[in-house]
């Protein structure tokens, strides 16, 4: 075995002296005879573009080198030119430029300056960038100053133009109606212009009134802000009084309660149930408009709100007396009238309800604003309340406790049933059972106390009041329009009338 691996040994020695001698570590199987071929004096490759700066060079030099001057040198060897070209150059051709031109420079004493020819470093650049860039700044700023002061300048000039042409028209027509009323003729018109005013006293004085002041979008706003109304309407009350501030809110005022009596009659289906409670006493106020837009509005919501807290202040559920009660320094009705106004839809603070006082719990629920449960009981809690009042909201049951339901429905009940039970055909005796039966069903489903409670159907609301010390004496439930005919748009009535018509 070892004898044949020393053959295998020689045989591969003497293939790789056949193939010739090893490639360098640092080349590949041809570096060596690449490196031998290649010429000793071989120099870095030169783009076209660096022997057009190198032949320009060499143009420059021998001009000075023909002259061997010492101004030669400094004017056309040392210029900023010739400067530039170097450092522009590629490394190795400036560092030729460099050496001839400081050879030449010695021939005739002359110092060459020790950054020329040289690139600048990063930092250099950096910090030459920095200036050029404050300088350009400085005159952008400068640019845009100036800018702004022609543009107020012109503007200016155009409330200036534009105050005098008024000045001048509303003199004019002084003069006209001024020179009517006059039964002699009037004076010629140069000596009335040599005392009158300047322009611009006239264009300041232009709209004051006797009782108010100049019209302006700041007294608009002003009387928006006062009254509500809006900005159309805020213009034309102050031109109505001459600017006069009180004069304008009380004509707003005025026409407000015009358009509140014109928009009395429009359908108001909409609105909020507001509840407030204040000393044990709880009250639901029914507040209508005619769209669920304005009944999400703020300023509505607002007012209701205001409407619900004055109802906790008085005796009784009259809505009429409600309306009269004063709150921050005007009536609800004002101010329900300014709403109209305002929003521009009906509104009307439709009914109120009340509970309880007299050592009685009371709670309250609303759902979405749109549905209002107040709940009575004696004893429990107003947590308790609240539940029950959450259980009238979603079952709506028509009555409290048995005791409630009126003789006659009950009475119409058993003859509906009495003459279902005699078509089965069964003995008196059996049918007056299955009517009893049959009520104290009915009774349950139609009675609250009996109803399973929403929130544990295994207890009823009887069982849920007693378990928490309770009894119910009554609630009351409003619903947001309930009763109010709305009137309904027929779409395709309509365009087959507008068809008809047409033919």
């Amino acid at each position: 075995m070892k004898i044949v691996s020393s053959v295998a040994l020689a045989l591969f020695l003497s293939s790789a002296e056949a193939f010739g001698p090893a490639s360098p570590v640092n080349g590949n199987a041809f570096g060596a005879s690449m490196q031998a071929s290649r010429p000793s004096d071989m120099t870095m490759r030169v783009g076209k573009v660096d022997l057009a700066r190198k032949q320009r060079f060499n143009n420059i030099l021998a001009d000075v080198g023909g002259l061997s001057s010492k101004d030669a040198v400094q004017s056309q060897l040392l210029s900023p030119e010739v400067g530039q070209l170097i450092e522009k150059s590629n490394w190795r051709l400036r560092k030729s430029m460099l050496r001839k031109v400081r050879a030449q420079a010695r021939k005739v004493d002359v110092e060459v300056p020790p950054a020329f020819g040289v690139t600048p470093t990063n930092k250099e650049r950096q910090a030459a960038e920095q200036v050029a860039g404050a300088a350009r700044k400085a005159e952008k700023e400068a640019f845009f100053a100036n800018l702004v002061s022609k543009v107020a300048a012109e503007k200016a000039a155009r409330v200036t133009k534009k105050a005098e042409k008024k000045a001048r028209a509303e003199a004019s027509a002084k003069g006209k109606s001024g020179g009517a009323k006059a039964a002699a003729p009037a004076p010629a018109p140069v000596a009335k212009a040599a005392p009158a005013p300047a322009p611009a006293a006239e264009a300041a004085s232009a709209k004051p009134a006797a009782g108010g002041g100049e019209i302006t979008p700041k007294t608009i706003k002003q009387l928006r802000d006062d009254t509500g109304a809006g900005m159309m309407d805020c213009k034309k009350a102050l031109l109505e009084c001459d600017g006069d501030q009180a004069a304008a809110a009380d004509y707003l005022r005025t026409k407000g309660l015009a358009t509140a009596d014109k928009k009395a009659s429009r359908v108001a289906a909409e609105g909020k149930i507001a509840v407030s409670t204040a000393g044990g006493k709880a009250v639901m106020v029914e507040v209508n408009c005619e769209t669920d837009f304005v009944g999400k509005d703020s300023s509505f919501l607002a007012y209701c709100d205001k409407v619900a807290s004055a109802a906790t202040k008085i005796d009784g559920d009259s809505v009429e007396t409600l309306m009269s009660q004063e709150v921050d320094g005007s009536t609800l009705e004002e101010a329900r009238q300014a709403m109209v106004a305002k929003i521009g839809e009906n509104i009307q603070v439709r009914r109120m309800t009340s509970g309880g006082g007299d050592g009685k719990t009371v709670g309250c629920y609303v759902h979405m604003n749109r549905i209002g449960v107040l709940v009575e009981l004696e004893g429990g809690s107003e947590d308790v309340a609240m539940d029950v009042a959450m259980h009238v909201a979603a079952m709506n049951p028509p009555y409290a406790t048995p005791d409630e339901v009126p003789a006659d429905v009950l009475e119409k009940e058993k003859e509906v049933l009495s003459a279902q039970a005699l078509e089965s055909g069964k003995p008196p005796a059996i049918v007056e059972k299955m009517v009893e039966g049959r009520i104290r069903k009915y009774l349950e489903e139609i009675c609250l106390v009996s109803q399973n409670f929403v929130k544990d159907g295994d207890k009823t609301v009887g069982q849920y009041l007693e378990q928490n010390g309770a009894k119910m004496i009554g609630f009351k439930r409003l619903v947001v329009g309930e009763g109010i005919e709305k009137k309904v748009d027929d779409f395709a009535a309509e365009v087959a009338a507008m068809a008809g018509q047409a033919a």
